[in-house]
């Protein structure tokens, strides 16, 4: 499966958005060959080069016990030459046993091109510049800590070498970072831990209700090495003017999500001269008293959070039909079949869709979803890229 959206106006650049999945029954040798053939041909098929790529994340079944082939396999290598590249241990369902999603930018010609800037890497954590006319984007992939084995300690000193990272590229958490990635192997048991030295680093950045948060994904997925519980992406946007980062919320649908002890943003709307971007976090089936929706009823969970996603998107004039990728998590992989019907409703058939098996932050949950919208836009700030 490879699919593609993309999206551009008159005055800014093309952006393009691509999931791709292996088939059924391949092992990993043959599936990073599928994988890296599937990518090749659809680059092709929309004229994209690989100086166009932003970031990519692979999702994979077994990072731990793989990891010397993912690192070392020629897709791998040249995901890492173009942008930032996460890898993260989320056993895909519906296909094969790897996933791609990547994000790519192309210029028009009489624009002045992006061009890429790589930070210092370890095996595993990595960070890129694009440079646009007007913006710069910072990707950062995989940051993780070792230094003590609990989710707390490592999630504070990740997010400080992670706003290390931002301010060495001239940005702030506070002006510039618009969402995070947090990977939690075992969420279950350590996902509280993470939320409690998130909301302690945020208040002393200023980031607080009374402010903003960040768009976010807490989720369960695991990177190489298996002491290291909390794994982290991140994007920030350099050259914003005050006003251009919009809190999305749904009221009649979500409640803030500081009313039950987490820091985020159900959703974050980036402003541009010629469009929108509509970060959607991870959300799921809850109402706007912070109550689980159909619990032990994965069908009606999907349709709920749907309905959530749909109330997100109208307080900012977009629909579904807006949308373009959306990732998918589901605890049980036995029921996807059951989700795969409720999707079939939903969405259209075109859109990248990348779907993984990761438990939600509450046990109760049985889906959950995240993804981005783009919508035409017009005001005073300059357009995008």
């Amino acid at each position: 499966m490879a699919r593609c959206s993309s999206f551009a106006t008159d005055t800014g650049c093309e952006e393009f958005f691509l999931a791709l999945r292996t088939p059924p029954d391949c092992d990993l040798a043959s599936g990073l060959k599928a994988l890296e053939a599937d990518y090749t041909s659809l680059l092709g098929r929309t004229g994209l080069s690989d100086e166009t790529l932003v970031f990519s994340r692979l999702y994979v079944s077994d990072f731990v016990n793989q990891q010397e082939r993912f690192l070392s396999s020629e897709l791998t290598q040249r995901l890492k030459a173009g942008g930032a590249l996460s890898i993260v241990e989320q056993k895909p369902v519906g296909g094969g046993m790897l996933s791609l999603l990547s994000y790519r930018i192309r210029t028009r010609m009489h624009h002045a091109g992006g061009s890429q800037g790589h930070y210092p890497a370890d095996d595993l954590s990595n960070a890129s510049v694009y440079q646009g006319k007007n913006y710069s984007l910072l990707l950062t992939a995989n940051f993780t800590d070792n230094t003590e084995f609990d989710a707390y300690t490592q999630t504070g000193a990740i997010f400080k070498n992670l706003n290390t990272c931002i301010e060495q590229c001239g940005m702030r958490l506070f002006d510039n970072t618009i969402r995070t990635w947090i990977f939690v192997r075992d969420i279950d048991n350590h996902y509280k831990n993470m939320v409690r030295a998130r909301r302690e680093y945020f208040t002393a950045q200023g980031l607080t209700d009374q402010t903003r948060y960040l768009a976010s994904t807490g989720i369960e997925g695991g990177c190489q090495y298996p002491e290291r519980i909390v794994s982290v992406d991140s994007l920030s946007i350099g050259g914003l003017q005050p006003g251009q980062i919009v809190r999305m919320e749904a009221l009649t649908h979500l409640s803030p999500t500081i009313n039950y002890g987490v820091t985020f943003e159900r959703g974050l709307r980036v402003r541009f001269g010629d469009r929108s971007h509509l970060y959607i976090s991870g959300t799921a089936s809850i109402n706007n008293k912070s109550e689980v929706m159909f619990p032990g009823d994965v069908a009606n969970q999907t349709r709920r959070t749907f309905e959530n996603l749909r109330a997100l998107l109208a307080a900012h004039d977009a629909t579904l039909k807006d949308m373009v990728y959306i990732i998918l998590y589901i605890r049980n992989f036995h029921e996807w079949t059951v989700v795969q019907d409720v999707i079939r409703e939903e969405i259209d058939a075109n859109l990248p869709i990348i779907s993984v098996e990761a438990k939600v932050c509450r046990p109760a949950w049985l889906f959950e979803l995240e993804g981005v919208a783009i919508i035409p836009d017009r005001n005073e700030y300059p357009a995008f890229c």
